[in-house]
């Protein structure tokens, strides 16, 4: 869990204690408690503030970067460089090893204190790999990449496991001790990351003289731009391709005047250089937009074309507030060459919605209504599960239901079936599922909207979430700071924070509301979502659960989608719901139709023989 100051996010990775509360489900105890981590994070500006008053009254001399505050660590004895983040306020000292919340570091400077040397024991990285060996020419022929020599390989002190085929790169944080390494599976191609739990670092190529740098997702560009030896270019890998830049990467970006996005964007990544420049500051970020004669490094290699002169061709991030259609001319170009990934990511379990809604996509408000008990929040959790396995970074802000419930909904879903009695295999799926993204915020009951939003704010910037879900709207209205309000316009002053949110983050807001009380024999419409026009107005996307089955005989559930501002597709989606698996998705009731005709089919077959 990370305790960040008024509110508290949760995890399922590999720093939670998410399994001991897994547990209480189906080992309940009253006296069970669950520990809280304490994260490193504050986002009271007071702190920063405060701090940088001390350090110019004491004299003590500091450099404020783009993302950092730049210091001589007081900590320990060494005297490294510490960062302290300007949006977080994580205290990191790279060469000791010191993560610690702003609040902690300040006051140990003002008493001109150090930290307890069970604070400063370094967490030694062990490789997941067994003696691995040194890298040979046929492992660079394999890669398949025209030109790669072992020199380029031994640069990045690079290793090679023939057990496994795969090639190994020491990940370093910016006081150069390694923190973790990433692996390339010379066959398939494919990636994996394994670092400390508190951790991160990056894979940089160049001297530390060089203030430019290029930024790419995957170690096969990542190959392709080392062997080109740029004069003026750094080039740097990033840990976790494009789902997430973690904060303890910053520190070694800070000396980088220029840094060039260069990614091969795919559906789940399409705005990852808009998410990045907002962290790293957009005044020093420029970008490479995909489009033929600008690809990938990787198959501008294999196209022959000129990589230096596609570098040049680099342009800035759109500004925030002005745009021109000169500076829009080539992300047009690049949409209509990309037609299918700039529709968002596609649902597997719901391929109705991949019809109607085209995909999930950054930047959109979608709203969710349906009568009470129709099962608004279990189809949600799986929705927002089905994106998550595919790397949709979400956050739960759940005012209604448990953490502890919700998340034992979505093992569920992603297991298919109950593990009550087969608590034997709860460590296997467990262990799983944790390594998706998904964080909840631990709010319960009616909460105040800045201290939401603040909470919301600090997990995009540290967690580059891609989709928050709010359930439901109603918790955040009723106890505004300022004299009783109008409800309808509190609803809508909530409505424009997310609305706003959701474009100027280019995050993907989901908002689960109840409707109007109407008869039950009417369908809901747009106008049956409580409140004013405005939640609907300001709404790309509105989706009802209709449910009929207790004003009919014959009545059926189904999901009516009715606006789609994307494409203006409306129509509506079956829910049948599968009670073992809590799930509405189609393809588990094929798969469990097609598991009993097999074992139908085992059967005839044993008694014929």
């Amino acid at each position: 869990m990370l305790a960040t100051g008024k509110f508290t996010l949760v995890s399922f990775a590999n720093r939670c204690r998410i399994r001991s509360v897994c547990r209480r489900l189906f080992q309940p105890s009253r006296n069970s408690s669950v520990q809280v981590d304490v994260d490193v994070s504050d986002l009271d500006v007071k702190h920063l503030t405060d701090f940088k008053k001390h350090l110019r009254v004491n004299k003590i001399p500091y450099k404020d970067g783009p993302t950092c505050l730049q210091l001589q660590c007081r900590l320990c004895e060494q005297n490294h460089t510490a960062y302290v983040n300007k949006r977080t306020g994580a205290f990191l000292c790279p060469g000791c090893d010191v993560l610690k919340p702003l609040p902690l570091a300040a006051n140990l400077y003002e008493k001109g204190q150090q930290l307890n040397k069970a604070d400063l024991t370094k967490e030694i990285y062990i490789s997941q790999f067994n003696k691995p060996a040194n890298v040979t020419q046929d492992v660079c022929d394999e890669l398949r990449i025209p030109g790669l020599k072992v020199a380029d390989l031994n640069a990045l002190d690079a290793k090679y496991s023939s057990e496994c085929n795969t090639l190994i790169f020491p990940l370093r944080n910016e006081g150069g001790i390694v923190t973790g390494e990433k692996s390339l599976h010379v066959s398939s191609k494919s990636e994996d990351v394994f670092q400390n739990s508190l951790r991160s670092g990056l894979l940089i190529y160049g001297p530390a003289n060089k203030n430019k740098a290029i930024l790419v997702s995957n170690l096969m560009d990542f190959l392709v731009l080392v062997m080109q030896r740029l004069e003026n270019y750094c080039v740097i890998c990033l840990p976790y391709m494009l789902k997430t830049l973690p904060q303890e990467c910053l520190p070694r970006l800070e000396r980088f005047k220029e840094i060039i996005f260069w990614f091969k964007l795919d559906s789940t990544g399409w705005d990852a250089p808009r998410t990045f420049s907002n962290k790293l500051d957009m005044k020093r970020c420029l970008l490479i937009r995909p489009t033929e004669t600008e690809p990938s490094p990787l198959e501008a290699h294999k196209k022959r074309l000129n990589l230096r002169l596609i570098i040049q061709k680099a342009t800035t991030i759109s500004h925030k507030s002005i745009i021109t259609f000169g500076a829009l001319r080539n992300d047009i170009l690049s949409e209509l060459q990309n037609v299918e990934k700039v529709n968002g990511v596609k649902w597997k379990r719901f391929p109705i919605l991949n019809k109607l809604l085209k995909g999930h996509r950054k930047g959109e408000l979608t709203i969710i209504t349906g009568p009470t008990g129709s099962g608004k929040t279990t189809f949600m959790s799986e929705y927002s599960l089905d994106l998550a396995v595919q790397g949709v970074s979400t956050l739960w802000g759940s005012f209604e239901i448990r953490n502890t419930r919700l998340a034992s909904t979505l093992l569920r879903q992603y297991v298919g079936y109950s593990l009550e009695n087969k608590l034997n295999e709860f460590d296997h799926w467990a262990s799983k599922f944790e390594k998706h993204p998904l964080y909840f915020m631990t709010f319960h009951g009616q909460q105040q909207l800045k201290v939401v939003m603040e909470a919301i704010e600090h997990a995009q910037y540290v967690h580059d979430i891609n989709h928050v879900i709010i359930d439901n709207l109603q918790f955040m209205m009723g106890i505004s700071s300022a004299h009783r309000l109008d409800k309808f316009w509190e609803q809508d002053a909530v409505i424009a924070a997310f609305r706003s949110f959701a474009t100027n983050r280019n995050v993907h807001v989901t908002l689960v509301m109840h409707p109007r009380k109407e008869r039950d024999e009417d369908e809901l419409t747009t106008s049956s979502v409580f409140g004013g026009a405005k939640a609907t107005q300001e709404a790309d996307n509105v989706l009802i659960i209709q449910d009929k089955r207790l004003t009919s005989v014959r009545g059926k559930k189904y999901l009516q989608i009715v606006k789609n501002r994307y494409t203006g597709d409306l129509g509506i989606m079956p829910l049948e719901f599968d009670k073992d698996a809590l799930s509405y998705a189609t393809s588990n009731k094929k798969k469990k139709d097609k598991d009993k005709d097999d074992k139908e089919t085992i059967k005839v077959n044993t008694k014929d023989s």
